[in-house]
Formats: C-alpha cells, sequence, structure tokens
C-alpha cells in the first residue's frame, strides 16, 4: 500500500491564501470566508513553529480551524456587525408645525402638496395661509391662521 502525503505548504502561502479570503470576505459579506482567512493566518503562524509533519495536516487543521470557528462565531459577529446603531428614525422634519398655504382643495406645506385634516367646519380659500399642526399619511392637520 501506498503513502500519500503532501508535501508541507510554506507558511507565506498560507499566509497570502489568508489575506486573499478575508479579503474576499469584503466582496460576499457571508462571514464564511473570513473565518477560513483566519484559519489560514493561524495555521501559517503555526507551520512557522515547523509542528506539521506535512500538508496534509496543515490543510487538514485549516479545515477543523474554520469550521469550529464559524460554528461558534459567526451568528455572534453577524449580529455584532449587523446591529442597527439607530433603531429609531426620528426624522421628524415633514411633522413639525408651520405655516402652510391653501392651493386647490389642499394645503402646500414644506414643497408637498398635503390633503387637508381639520375638525372644525371653516372653509378655507385658495391662497390662504394656515397653521399646520402635523402631518401625517398625506394629511396635514391645519386650523385658521391667526
Amino acid at each position: 500500500m501506498q503513502n500519500l502525503t503532501l508535501s508541507l505548504i510554506s507558511p507565506t502561502s498560507l499566509m497570502a491564501i489568508g489575506i486573499i479570503l478575508i479579503a474576499l470576505e469584503a466582496i460576499t459579506f457571508s462571514f464564511v470566508l473570513f473565518w477560513f482567512g483566519i484559519a489560514f493566518l493561524i495555521v501559517s503562524v503555526l507551520s512557522l513553529l515547523n509542528i506539521y509533519p506535512d500538508g496534509f495536516w496543515q490543510l487538514s487543521s485549516v479545515g477543523i480551524i474554520a469550521i469550529l470557528m464559524l460554528v461558534s462565531l459567526r451568528t455572534k459577529t453577524l449580529k455584532l456587525f449587523l446591529k442597527s446603531k439607530n433603531k429609531e428614525n426620528n426624522d421628524n422634519f415633514l411633522n413639525e408645525a408651520g405655516v402652510g398655504v391653501i392651493q386647490n382643495g389642499k394645503v402646500y406645506y414644506k414643497a408637498t402638496l398635503w390633503n387637508i385634516g381639520y375638525e372644525g367646519k371653516e372653509t378655507f380659500d385658495d391662497k390662504e395661509k394656515v397653521d399646520v399642526k402635523s402631518t401625517k399619511s398625506g394629511v396635514a392637520y391645519i386650523e385658521k391662521h391667526l
């Protein structure tokens, strides 16, 4: 029976593969290549210590280390990187009070035509100024301008 061996892979080659895989992760965003890249870097450092008898053990170590890190760290890392820093959008630019103008039965306010929403029985004429109290869902809640 023949013994199959793989010649040792140089530590610089392992390091180059690791760096390339980490760089490719920037394109894929899958957080899989990243862990294989880290594993290649770890094995390249260990290869400098001459602990591997042949290349088969180097590649096996890469696979084992990468899968262990992938299973144990991928979800934690994804949550860390994809966590939203601003959970709530506090952009209330359109919901501020101000003065609008009636145009064609709508309120022209902040460069947008809004449907009129009011609870009184007043009527409004074209080009009349009104106080906009708030806006929501395409409706501007207005009152007569004083």
